[in-house]
């Protein structure tokens, strides 16, 4: 009964909602930046090991070779 005589029984309003003056957003061009700059450096370095593998294997005498 008490909670229907009251609109505000359990929880008080402290500060009403307001409309912000600056829009929150994420900045989509330091994104799509910072995931091509990442996906470059990701690529150089697997092009890197990629060929010190290839050219380690390809030194190292085998153990069976005569």
């Amino acid at each position: 009964m008490l909670a229907k005589a009251q609109s505000e029984y359990v929880f008080e309003t402290i500060d009403p909602a307001v409309v912000p003056q600056e829009k929150s957003e994420p900045k989509q061009a330091l994104i799509v930046v910072m995931a091509a700059l990442l996906g470059g450096m990701m690529g150089m370095l697997f092009v890197i090991v990629h060929n010190f593998v290839r050219s380690y294997s390809h030194s190292t005498p085998k153990i069976n070779d005569k």
